[in-house]
């Protein structure tokens, strides 16, 4: 028997932005269905292991909050669960928020269920049926076979633009020169001394001597380890490729060569880093993390002027609060662009909005921006703010027939959402 399933909105991809967005959708009144396509939530921060939020205050000293709504809520099942995340000060200067990724897992399953959202994981997107310019079902694979989908509105919070792509959507590959941002397989050691220099100029040290030394398949000498006060274990950023593809083929070339890399780097900070002597190899991603591949064609595109000039626009729904951080050279760590500390630039809807899909929002890492201004906007905490603005522009139209900026805006208001 065939099964369908119908929403008013379906969120596909459960990362940060989805996230956000299926509980902007559902405290709007909107009946929303989250599909994920691993076997839990939480996006890169928990299958590529980042256990760090962005994006959360504005860059350099004297840092302000630019993300609350929905990624706070996060943060509060989160500290529900106990000690689970670290306000600190990076080895760049910004303010984070250090997390454990197997807690985030349990803590947005928590908040889902909180807030009623339906949600499928072990799900993928197959295909999406349109009608007049809009999307009217998606076809989705489980291990029972197909399924059918339907809703008014959908939002792409895949970060890879899967859905988008499916649909026919106006999309970029990587930046202007065609070439996307470097991606990482971070690792995490377990048995370090964390008590030691864990800088990236240590870490360049130890790379450094360890090329000398001939071990192989080694790229940045610099990067960051990500460390939890009073714990042992830590998170480590470094082996990297650019990618070419999102074929099968390419997932599968990409993700062996880190892992080789891996294995380099723990060879080489336990032989040439002072507090790694005893350390083990305790996780790898399990998946590569992306920074960029595909990026939707907006209404509006984000400028890397209004990133710089820290833009304030009369339709924004979330704010940004990073500053450029490139990643183009899979050698070196990345170039940052640095804008005024303490301050922070607009996102309008229209960066959320496809150009050509009627009915189709963006969020995360995929939204309509330039090269540069892409650079300052896929970061976790910001991925929060533009994940419940869809969901809640999203659930307006379902709900209304259209979408008012005024009016979502004071629906994201009502949430807790900076506006």
């Amino acid at each position: 028997m065939e099964r369908l399933y119908q929403y008013d909105v379906v969120v596909v991809g459960g990362g940060t932005a989805g996230v956000s967005a299926a509980v902007g959708a559902a405290k709007t009144g909107a009946k929303t269905l989250l599909i994920e396509r691993n076997a839990y939530l939480g996006g890169e921060a928990t299958h590529s292991g980042v256990s760090a939020f962005c994006g959360f205050f504005t860059c350099g000293e004297n840092p302000i909050r630019v993300v609350e709504g929905v990624g706070q809520l996060v943060l509060n099942e989160m500290e529900a669960l106990g000690p689970t995340v670290d306000y600190v000060i990076s080895a760049t200067g910004n303010r984070n928020i250090n997390f454990q990724p197997e807690y985030l897992k349990c803590a947005m399953d928590n908040l889902l269920e909180k807030e009623s959202v339906d949600y499928f994981l072990h799900t993928h997107v197959i295909s999406a049926k349109m009608e007049n310019g809009s999307i009217e079902s998606i076809q989705c694979a489980d291990d029972e076979g197909s399924f059918t989908v339907t809703a008014k509105t959908f939002v792409d919070a895949s970060g890879d633009a899967n859905l988008s792509h499916l649909a026919g959507a106006k999309l970029v590959w990587g930046g202007e020169d065609g070439c996307p941002q470097a991606a990482t397989l971070p690792f995490r050691l377990s048995g370090v001394d964390t008590n030691c220099d864990m800088s990236p100029a240590a870490v360049e040290r130890a790379v450094v001597k360890a090329k000398e030394a001939g071990i192989p398949n080694l790229t940045k000498e610099k990067g960051f380890i990500l460390k939890k006060e009073d714990s042992d274990i830590v998170c480590v950023l470094l082996p990297s490729v650019i990618p070419e593809g999102l074929t099968a083929a390419d997932l599968t070339s990409m993700e062996r060569e880190t892992r080789k890399q891996v294995l380099s780097y723990v060879k080489a900070l336990k032989t040439y880093m002072p507090g790694m002597e005893r350390a083990e190899l305790a996780v790898i991603g399990p998946s590569i993390g992306f920074r960029e591949t595909r990026k939707l064609v907006g209404k509006e595109t984000i400028t890397v002027d209004d990133v710089l000039t820290r833009k304030k626009c009369p339709d924004s729904v979330a704010r940004g609060g990073w500053k450029p951080e490139i990643h183009k050279d899979v050698n070196k760590m990345a170039t940052y662009l640095e804008v005024k500390e303490g301050s922070y630039f607009d996102i309008p809807l229209g960066a959320l909005q496809s150009e050509n899909i009627e009915n189709l929002y963006g969020a995360g890492r995929m939204i309509s921006s330039d090269e540069a201004a892409f650079a300052a906007v896929r970061v976790m905490g910001t991925c929060f703010a533009t994940g419940h603005a869809a969901g809640v522009a999203a659930a307006c139209q379902a709900l209304d027939g259209t979408v008012d900026v005024k009016h979502v805006q004071e629906v994201l208001k009502k949430q807790g959402a900076l506006v």
